[in-house]
């Protein structure tokens, strides 16, 4: 995968991560939320500016909008019914050209093994997203609206507010059958993504990050401790002094 070193413009993301530190701002149960918060407990840089990483909350990380698809595709679907529909086995998506672009699913219980399940529309990248359920992985299938090309990820894109860039992220610590990490996309002027970076992590992952603005951001991360326990926790992006 392309591994791109690039400006703040571009918002690469790499990450500086401290493990002595990370343990210490884990240890300790006892304390508060308040005290927490000011505990730095890893580091990302985004482009020329170092991101201190704290200890967030569930309202602070809620309070930044995400979409959340439906459990359901038949609701999915539903939403965006003029374009998309399913026949069987056969995700049909109608592009802006007339043509379809048919997306059928393998029900063969081998490597072969795939089931589409549609999730969304996003009118600000021009795509669609469908989800992508191999026999033990996944991924997420953007699909072009107006031509059909389709660019694999490892999660739901989350869009920057200027819309721009879009940051995808998956955790899975524990089984290693997809990439715990992130992956950060530019898109064109005609919205076509470009993969600027993927990084794979390795004490921890990203299961949602979101921009709060133009410089701050907030996810829900997943963590080992050292007995290589699973925990998660929120966690806020800031720029550091």
């Amino acid at each position: 995968m392309m591994r791109i070193a690039i400006a703040f413009c571009a918002l690469y993301l790499v990450s500086c991560q401290q493990s002595s530190k990370t343990e210490e701002g884990t240890k300790d149960s006892t304390v508060t939320d308040t005290d927490a918060a000011a505990v730095i407990i890893d580091t990302v840089t985004i482009g020329h500016q170092l991101y201190n990483i704290t200890t967030s909350t569930a309202a602070e990380f809620q309070q930044v909008p995400e979409f959340l698809a439906d459990t359901s595709e038949a609701v999915n679907i539903l939403r965006d019914s003029m374009r998309v529909r399913r026949a069987g086995d056969s995700l049909i998506l109608t592009l802006a050209n007339g043509l379809q672009k048919v997306m059928v699913n393998n029900n063969n219980h081998t490597e072969e093994y795939t089931q589409y399940t549609y999730q969304a529309y996003l009118p600000a990248i021009e795509h669609w997203v469908v989800f992508n359920a191999g026999y033990e992985w996944h991924s997420y299938e953007l699909v072009n609206a107006r031509n059909g090309e389709m660019t694999r990820t490892i999660g739901f894109p989350e869009l920057s507010p200027d819309k721009r860039f879009f940051i995808c992220s998956n955790t899975d610590l524990m089984a290693a059958f997809t990439l715990n990490g992130f992956q950060l996309f530019q898109l064109t002027p005609d919205l076509n993504p470009v993969l600027l970076q993927e990084r794979e992590l390795v004490n921890w992952g990203p299961a949602t990050i979101k921009w709060k603005d133009a410089t701050n951001l907030v996810a829900l991360q997943h963590y080992l401790d050292a007995q290589s326990n699973e925990h998660e926790r929120f966690i806020r992006l800031t720029p550091a002094p």
